[in-house]
């Protein structure tokens, strides 16, 4: 018991010797800053290099000139101590001054800076003797978040992006070309949302990504490839394609323009409550042979009021027209347009050797009675 006190009692020793310490730095510290400003400038500021914090090992001898937001960077000079305002760009920029010290300050790159053609591209630090800038340039290249449709060609409207950064956007091609797809309209709303609507040109190009270049650099739309609906073979975009009708189970297929994913029409479909019908096409005669070119089916499905399951179906799989494969199925969001691109190596629905003349999808159940829409049938290349 002893030995025990003895040692809880040297702790406690030293723990309030450590608090003395530490208590009159604080109390010093105080005495030294009457503002709450670090008061180590005393002459002109001066900026002489800026580098990313989290690669200080590696280029804190170096300096870089422009950074993406969000970044946290390191800005070094002579008298910058007691900074009294950052500014990005003309943006006063919020910072812990408890990271400022005479020779340098921590920072994090403001994403709220305007960084578009009317950006100044300029770091400016003011302190109680003067300013100091230095080039810099927030590096923001385009972003896209959705898009209205995923395909092109004649007679099917322009394509409209959301995302962020289109402001001083100044071209946009086909990925891995020369060849620009035209700029009809930017937008951008009170609280920040962007938009930018595109007219694709003719091309032979059967899909491809898009690459979107502003005074930043280039951001290529990796999530979005945009299919060339004139080089597909189509089934329905605006009207039944030649020798294709309508084969559906219960009601038929019925061109409609009431709802479109794109051009004027789509086919709406409904399924009535529980009895498992199917949305479906024909081509007898004269059918179409496997086609190892063709490597994937897309269409578009706006959903009905809850959330469905359909299967594909095919008469050239081995499963069977109007039977159900797990591979085959497909989740359906209610209420909105949802665009499948599938390749058909991946479901049970067409081999080398066979010959497609029905295909669609079957819905089990529904609940209730569901109409939904159909759009933009085709195979790509």
């Amino acid at each position: 018991m002893k030995n025990i006190t003895y040692l809880f009692n040297k702790k406690l020793v030293g723990i309030s010797a450590l608090a003395i310490i530490l208590l009159s730095a604080v109390f010093s510290s105080c005495e030294k800053d009457y503002s709450g400003t670090p008061a180590f400038s005393t002459g002109t500021p001066i900026i002489s290099k800026v580098y990313i914090l989290d690669t200080i090992k590696n280029h804190r001898d170096s300096s870089i000139v422009g950074a993406e937001p969000y970044k946290l960077i390191a800005i070094e000079g002579q008298n910058i101590g007691g900074a009294l305002e950052v500014h990005f760009n003309g943006y006063n920029t919020a910072f812990n001054p408890t990271y400022n010290t005479d020779n340098s300050l921590i920072i994090r790159v403001p994403s709220e800076a305007p960084t578009d053609n009317t950006a100044e591209n300029k770091l400016r630090i003011i302190t109680s003797h003067g300013e100091a800038t230095f080039d810099f340039k927030i590096i923001a290249k385009a972003a896209v978040y959705e898009t209205d449709k995923i395909t092109f060609g004649k007679n099917r409207g322009n394509i409209t992006l959301k995302g962020k950064n289109f402001a001083d956007v100044s071209k946009v091609v086909f990925t891995g070309t020369t060849t620009e797809i035209s700029i009809v309209a930017k937008t951008k709303d009170k609280v920040g949302n962007e938009t930018m609507t595109l007219k694709f040109p003719a091309t032979t190009l059967n899909q491809s990504t898009i690459d979107i270049i502003n005074s930043s650099g280039t951001f290529t739309t990796n999530s979005y490839e945009f299919v060339n609906a004139d080089n597909a073979f189509v089934i329905f975009d605006e009207d039944f394609a030649k020798d294709f009708a309508n084969n559906s189970w219960g009601d038929p297929l019925i061109i409609s323009k009431d709802q479109k994913y794109a051009g004027e029409t789509s086919l709406a479909k409904t399924f009535a409550g529980g009895n498992w019908h199917l949305a479906a096409f024909s081509n007898w005669w004269p059918s179409v042979e496997y086609n190892a070119n063709y490597k994937y089916i897309t269409f578009a499905i706006k959903g009905g009021s809850v959330p469905l399951s359909l299967w594909i179906q095919s008469d050239a799989s081995k499963i069977g027209f109007g039977n159900f494969d797990d591979k085959n199925k497909i989740d359906v969001a209610a209420n909105v347009w949802n665009y499948y691109k599938i390749p058909v190596k991946d479901l049970d629905f067409w081999y080398p050797g066979t010959v497609l003349k029905q295909l669609g999808w079957r819905v089990k159940g529904p609940d209730k009675t569901e109409t939904l829409y159909f759009d933009d049938v085709m195979f790509i290349k």
